[in-house]
């Protein structure tokens, strides 16, 4: 067994869950090289069984009754059985050759820790706007024109297509696990506040390994009408910038709190934006002012 797949989803789209499992019927990895872990993060229906598509696969499904991302990657880490782990999102289509190429990098990259695609493309259900596509990035969409790796914070892929070896993994479940701190960066059912993925990342650097984004990865991420509408942009802008401060703290960055000038300073910013621009400055602000908050009350 060389890998361990682990797709954390709750009430997902199933058409885009189906396309996911097609796309790792035909990887080109031989199936007996790899498992497949579905992990339920407490969906309103639970999902069956047994997925007509999964069941080629000899899917086993984790079932849980708390949602969380950060809780149902602690399960898939703690039912994973081979050396390389790869958390897949519900609306990630891997290339055939996704799977093959994950660790053959592990064997011939011994000093990373967790590696992901540098060529993240993104599928959208219908034509976006023209002021939606510059911002693919923040939906964990990239393409980088060379690999790039350090063992610095220069380099945090995203938790889309990410592969981590497992003792690393299972060394971040045990640093993670029992800090409530930590709960703060994943999103729930209820609260939408990310910064897992780079959590888990900078804990991988921390200890020593590094990370990387490669071209020999390809992965397509299916992006839905909802994610395509300048009010889930500002959200997401809202979410990055509250999580960036969250996460500085976590790792003892306290942060400061905002100034006369700051806010001078951002008054000014925001005379030069229009439209989508402006709703994304005050977002970016409204989120790091919520952060602040919530530090301060944890702090009390």
């Amino acid at each position: 067994m060389q890998l361990s797949v682990a797709i954390c989803t709750r009430n997902p789209r199933r058409d885009y869950l189906d396309r996911v499992l097609a796309a790792l019927a035909r990887q080109t990895l031989p199936r007996g090289d790899w498992e497949l872990l579905l992990i339920d993060s407490a969906s309103d229906q639970p999902l069956p069984s047994r997925l007509p598509q999964a069941h080629s696969l000899d899917c086993r499904i984790v079932r849980l009754e708390i949602s969380g991302l950060l809780r149902a990657r602690f399960a898939a880490i703690a039912a994973a059985s081979a050396p390389v782990l790869l958390f897949l999102d519900d609306d990630n289509v891997p290339a055939p050759d996704f799977l093959a190429r994950g660790p053959g990098l592990a064997a011939a990259w011994p000093m990373l820790g967790c590696w992901g695609p540098a060529d993240i493309a993104a599928v959208c259900e219908s034509p976006p706007g023209a002021t939606i596509p510059p911002h693919f990035g923040r939906m964990a969409c990239c393409d980088f024109p060379a690999d790039r790796w350090s063992n610095t914070l220069d380099v945090v892929p995203p938790g889309a297509g990410l592969f981590l070896r497992l003792e690393c993994a299972r060394a971040y479940a045990a640093f993670a696990e029992h800090d409530p701190r930590r709960q703060l960066v994943g999103e729930t059912a209820d609260r939408f506040f990310r910064g897992d993925d780079t959590d888990l990342v900078f804990h991988i650097i921390k200890s020593g390994r590094g990370a990387a984004q490669f071209r020999e990865l390809h992965l397509e991420h299916l992006l839905p009408n909802r994610r395509l509408t300048g009010d889930y942009v500002v959200m997401l802008a809202k979410v990055a910038a509250g999580s960036a401060i969250v996460i500085n703290y976590l790792w003892g960055v306290s942060p400061r709190r905002e100034s006369r000038l700051d806010w001078l300073v951002y008054q000014l910013k925001a005379l030069r934006f229009r439209g989508l621009n402006r709703r994304i400055a005050r977002a970016h602000r409204e989120g790091e002012a919520e952060a602040r908050a919530l530090i301060g009350g944890l702090q009390s």
